[in-house]
């Protein structure tokens, strides 16, 4: 007995079959890893990476973006970014905002500097751009309500490390969150420390921070983890 030409088409036929049924259910370890894409503003760029020595969030490789809000959650929806991090989060569809924690607030300069002065005497490194509309209704990027309590506009800058620098230097103060003040404060000593101005009550001191994520994403343990990084980096 012999195959006929057509048995044969048939028998390398099955032979391809087979093989490719074979690598369908084969599960080998992946060679190459995923990158852990995050976006957020930039006072929880700093404190992100201080915290990634002291927690494990994967051993993959990470990419930490510093980015406005609105284009956090339009690239997240893209899935160009797993993750965001925000105070000032824009509803959008594919995207789900989660608040998982609230930080204070507070007008900082440096120690023995304008201890006399009254609010609106004091020279502020203010940010030079506007925040877009958002649900919040904060305007300002550093989340000074200027409506209530007009400042001395001193120094307009677009990045946080300038106006640090700046008030550092004696210059001017800053509207920060409290646990940038206590990192910095905790590297230096004496009258290089920042020292907190006391702010009118009618000055709303509180923000709230926003984890987001694609809505079709699990809330796994790569979630969980970098939730439990936010809410420690803005307890102190």
């Amino acid at each position: 007995m012999t195959l006929t030409d057509d048995g044969k088409r048939i028998y390398q036929r099955a032979k391809g079959f087979l093989a490719q049924e074979e690598l369908l259910f084969k599960t080998e370890p992946l060679t190459q890893q995923q990158s852990l894409r995050i976006g957020t503003v930039e006072i929880f760029l700093l404190p992100i990476c201080h915290q990634l020595k002291l927690q494990s969030l994967t051993d993959s490789p990470i990419t930490l973006l510093d980015l406005n809000p609105g284009q956090i959650e339009q690239l997240v929806a893209n899935r160009e970014l797993d993750y965001g991090i925000t105070y000032a989060p824009h509803p959008m569809k594919h995207v789900e905002i989660i608040e998982i924690e609230k930080y204070q607030l507070g007008c900082y300069h440096l120690s023995s500097y304008f201890d006399d002065a009254n609010i609106s005497e004091i020279p502020f490194a203010v940010p030079a751009l506007e925040l877009s509309n958002n649900p919040l209704g904060i305007k300002e990027r550093d989340g000074w309500i200027e409506s209530l309590t007009p400042r001395n506009r001193k120094y307009s800058v677009n990045l946080l490390s300038t106006g640090l620098e700046l008030t550092l230097q004696g210059l001017c103060a800053i509207y920060i969150p409290k646990f940038i003040a206590s990192n910095i404060n905790s590297k230096v000593y004496g009258s290089n420390k920042l020292v907190e101005f006391p702010l009118p009550k009618t000055q709303k001191n509180a923000q709230h921070v926003f984890l987001i994520k694609h809505k079709d994403a699990p809330v796994d343990g790569q979630f969980t983890r970098l939730k439990k990084i936010v809410q420690s980096i803005v307890r102190g």
